[in-house]
């Protein structure tokens, strides 16, 4: 088993970390088009998907009826996304390498994100109806 397989439990850090990171990366957006702040969950989840992007291989094994499965799962792919530009999946490589899996933190990472952002836009939302 390659060493980029110990980690099982690493998905929601993956997650959480690509979240950050690109909500990170977002503000610089912001900068220019503050409008745009609306946007910042959906980039920060399609954040967090890029980076499981290295352990898509994964998916195959644990559903091997996925669609463009036999594509995915070659060790020549698996070997390129873990070993060629991992660090490209917001710093993926650096976490498989760290030997902690990070679960728990990850999950608890990512569902504090969300809490927070389904708090801002519920006020948001409060905050428009009565200004109208």
């Amino acid at each position: 088993m390659p060493s980029w397989m110990q980690n099982l439990d690493s998905p929601p850090i993956h997650f959480a970390v690509g979240m950050l990171c690109s909500g990170v990366l977002w503000v610089f957006v912001l900068l220019f088009w503050p409008r745009l702040w609306i946007y910042w969950p959906l980039v920060m989840t399609a954040g967090g998907i890029w980076a499981e992007g290295p352990d898509l291989p994964l998916l195959t094994k644990f559903y091997p009826s996925l669609r463009l499965g036999h594509w995915i799962s070659g060790a020549a792919w698996s070997r390129a996304l873990h070993e060629g530009w991992p660090n490209l999946f917001f710093f993926h490589g650096w976490i498989d390498r760290s030997g902690d899996g990070g679960a728990g933190w990850g999950w608890a990472i990512t569902v504090a994100i969300y809490a927070g952002w389904i708090a801002i836009l519920v006020a948001y939302v409060q905050l428009r109806s009565a200004a109208t």
